[in-house]
C-alpha cells in the first residue's frame, strides 16, 4: 500500500512541475492557429494549425516532459537500472510524436470534410451557371452557403483572382492545398474550358456523375475492409491487455518480464513484430479508388 502512496505522489508532483513548464512555455499557442510563417503556396497542411517552431517547441517539451515522468515511475517501481535508458528514451520518443498526431488528425479531418463538401459545391455551381451566374459570382455564393472549410478554401481562391491570379491558376493553387482527384478534375474542366470556350455546365454534369459514382465505390470499399481494420487494432492491443490481466493476477508470474534483460528482450521482440503485423495489415486493407 505504501508503495502505491509513494508511487501516486511522486507522479502527482511530477506531473504538477510539469503542468506549470508546459503552461509558461506554450502560452502563446492558443493564437496560433491565425500565425503562419509563409504563404499559402508554400506552407504544409500543418500551418493551418500550427507554426512548425511553435511545433517543434511543443514536442521537445513532452519529449523532456515524458521522459521525466518515466523516469520518476521507473525510479518508485524498482526497475534495472541497465533497462532505465531505453525506456526512457522510448517514453520520451512517443512524447515526442504525440503533438505531430494530433495536428495531422486535425488536417486529415479537415481534409475529409473538404472532400465530403465538394459534391455540394459543383451542383451549387452547376446550377448558377445554368441560371446565367458566372463562375466567380457562383463560386462566391455556394461558399458563403456551405460555410466551414469549403467557404475559407474558396475565399482564399477568389482573393487571389481579385488581385488579378487567373481564376485557373487560383483553382490550381487550391488543388495544391487541398490534393483531391475529384477537384483536380474539376479544376482540368475548368481550365479546358477557358481554353477552349465549351459549356462548363455539360462537363459539370459529368463530373458529378463521376464523384456520385466514385463516392459509392469508397462507401463499398470502406465497407469490405472494415473487419481488417478493426482485426489490427485488435492485434495490437491484444498482448498489452494480456499482460495487464496477467500481471493483476500474478505479478511475481510477470515480474521477470520487465525487471530482466530477456524480459526486456523479450518485449522489445514482441513490439517489432507487432508494429510489422499492423503496418501489413493497414497496407493489406488500404485501397486506392
Amino acid at each position: 500500500m505504501t508503495h502505491w502512496v509513494v508511487l501516486l505522489m511522486v507522479f502527482g508532483s511530477v506531473s504538477g512541475i510539469c503542468f506549470i513548464l508546459c503552461r509558461t512555455l506554450f502560452a502563446d499557442l492558443d493564437h496560433s492557429g491565425t500565425e503562419h510563417s509563409g504563404g499559402w503556396d508554400g506552407r504544409s497542411q500543418l500551418e493551418y494549425f500550427i507554426s512548425k517552431p511553435k511545433l517543434r517547441k511543443m514536442q521537445i517539451g513532452l519529449a523532456v516532459v515524458g521522459a521525466l515522468i518515466m523516469l520518476c515511475l521507473l525510479l518508485v517501481a524498482g526497475v534495472s537500472v541497465w533497462a532505465m535508458p531505453a525506456i526512457v528514451l522510448m517514453a520520451g520518443a512517443a512524447a515526442y510524436s504525440l503533438p505531430l498526431l494530433y495536428y495531422r488528425q486535425k488536417v486529415k479531418k479537415r481534409n475529409a470534410e473538404f472532400k465530403s463538401r465538394l459534391l455540394d459545391v459543383v451542383l451549387g455551381l452547376n446550377n448558377g451557371m445554368r441560371s446565367g451566374v458566372a463562375l466567380p459570382q457562383a463560386l462566391e455564393v455556394v461558399g458563403r452557403d456551405i460555410g466551414g472549410v469549403m467557404q475559407e478554401e474558396i475565399a482564399m481562391t477568389l482573393y487571389e483572382y481579385r488581385l488579378g491570379v487567373d481564376l485557373t491558376e487560383a483553382l490550381t493553387r487550391l488543388e495544391k492545398r487541398m490534393p483531391d482527384d475529384n477537384l483536380k478534375l474539376f479544376v482540368t474542366a475548368v481550365g479546358i474550358s477557358q481554353q477552349t470556350g465549351g459549356s462548363l455546365s455539360d462537363i459539370l454534369d459529368k463530373i458529378i456523375e463521376t464523384i456520385r459514382q466514385r463516392s459509392i465505390m469508397e462507401d463499398k470499399v470502406s465497407t469490405l475492409t472494415a473487419q481488417g481494420r478493426f482485426e489490427s487494432i485488435v492485434m495490437a492491443c491484444a498482448p498489452l491487455m494480456a499482460f495487464i490481466i496477467l500481471y493483476l493476477l500474478d505479478r511475481k508470474l510477470m515480474e521477470p518480464l520487465v525487471t530482466t534483460l530477456l524480459g526486456w528482450s523479450a518485449i522489445f521482440v514482441v513490439l517489432i513484430l507487432e508494429t510489422i503485423g499492423y503496418l501489413f495489415i493497414k497496407k493489406i486493407v488500404t485501397v486506392e479508388i
